[in-house]
């Protein structure tokens, strides 16, 4: 009788570690984890280039971007003093006029008819010796036209003209105008009026590189702030007023200001190829309170000359960050890390420039073979990624021993 409980209880417990045992090795086995130290960051070798060449008075911002890098500060004089800025106001006014009432790729927008209150405007403008094109009541202008006249020749009417076809009045697109002003985070600009004759229109060089790229990111004012000349309604050319665009390589233009109050401004902008560089850079600046356009002409070329003097191409994926790590399994068991050759385009760059490296983990299971990729080191700019590494493992680590699963996991 005993035996054969003793053996039945035998049996039992026989019965119950196998079913352990298979329990446990059935259970999942936790991920291996990959620890890898890299600098924060890597600088592009060379000599520092030399500063960009500032006016001797006023304000000025310069930023520059390779592709889609992050827009890079180059130069800045007193780029926060709020100053009187002309008719580079216009800009924003042929924004909102975009916004409300966009032109795709050549479309020339709804005809508009102009009317006694509109030739009034003409008058106006003409009576204060502000800028402005001839209109005649009856006269059908179409709105790339009216666009093609606000920032070209720099005409004040039809920026009242634009104003009051989008907004119904005056006073609501200046509303119009500031409120877009805080979306883009000018802080510092204050629109009294759509064309910036008054003095009270006002902003900062800063606030106005932001304007500049928000400029050229529709495309429709990209075109129109890059023509040199075109025809009107009436049959007469318009004449940019930025000649630059006839003179220096890749120039973007924007807009010119010149009033009294605030003597020679301009936005501008230009994108040029580096080298072998896969994408060009886009340099983007305002210069503010020169003594007429022409200084203000002057500084900006100089500016974009000296800015694309400082670049060069260069290959990041070349360089061979510091970097240490192991893999750690968790019954134990290490293996070291590699890192594979780099893979990115040539970029163009300034000396000097920091960029900053990035380990990004990636999803691991309980093994590895040698060489499988275990991290992705990133050098980034902004959210743009300029070059990525594979991080391997040196050897291979897994699976998890049978005895660990059955006695030791935790």
């Amino acid at each position: 009788m005993r035996s054969a409980l003793a053996a039945l209880l035998g049996a039992a417990a026989v019965t119950a570690a196998v079913a352990a045992a298979s329990w446990r090795l059935s259970l999942a086995v936790p991920p291996l984890r990959a620890e890898v130290h890299a600098p924060a960051s890597v600088a592009v070798g060379g000599d520092a280039p030399a500063p960009v060449t500032l006016p001797p008075g006023g304000s000025l911002l310069v930023e520059a971007a390779a592709g889609a890098a992050a827009p890079v500060p180059l130069a800045a004089m007193d780029a926060d003093v709020v100053r009187p800025i002309g008719s580079v106001a216009k800009t924003m006014t042929a924004l909102a006029v975009l916004d409300a009432h966009p032109l795709a790729a050549g479309e020339d927008g709804p005809v508009l008819t102009m009317t006694a209150a509109d030739v009034a405007l003409f008058r106006e403008a003409l009576a204060v010796d502000g800028s402005s094109l001839p209109v005649t009541a009856g006269q059908r202008i179409t709105e790339r036209q009216l666009l093609l006249g606000l920032m070209l020749p720099s005409a004040n009417n039809l920026a009242e003209t634009l104003g009051r076809w989008v907004s119904g009045g005056h006073d609501a697109f200046v509303a119009r105008l500031n409120a877009m002003a805080r979306t883009l985070g000018m802080d510092g600009t204050h629109f009294e009026d759509p064309s910036g004759f008054s003095p009270r229109t006002v902003s900062t060089a800063a606030d106005l590189v932001r304007l500049g790229r928000a400029a050229l990111g529709v495309p429709a004012l990209a075109r129109i702030v890059a023509t040199a000349e075109a025809p009107f309604a009436d049959g007469t050319t318009l004449y940019n007023l930025d000649t630059l665009l006839t003179s220096v390589p890749g120039w973007l233009g924007v807009k010119t200001g010149e009033t009294p109050s605030a003597g020679g401004c301009l936005l501008f902008a230009a994108r040029r190829s580096v080298g072998d560089a896969a994408e060009p850079v886009t340099v983007v600046g305002a210069v503010l309170a020169q003594p007429h356009l022409a200084e203000a002409l002057s500084a900006a070329r100089s500016a974009v000359e000296s800015s694309y003097a400082g670049y060069r191409a260069v290959r990041l994926a070349a360089l061979d960050p510091a970097l240490r790590g192991r893999i750690t399994a968790p019954w134990g068991d290490t293996a070291g890390v590699l890192l594979a050759p780099g893979d990115g385009d040539t970029l163009a760059l300034r000396p000097g420039t920091t960029v900053a490296l990035v380990p990004v983990a990636l999803p691991l299971s309980d093994r590895i073979a040698a060489g499988d990729t275990v991290v992705r080191l990133e050098a980034r700019s902004g959210t743009a990624v300029l070059a990525r590494w594979r991080v391997m493992a040196a050897a291979p680590l897994g699976p998890a021993p049978v005895l660990w699963r059955l006695f030791e996991r935790r």
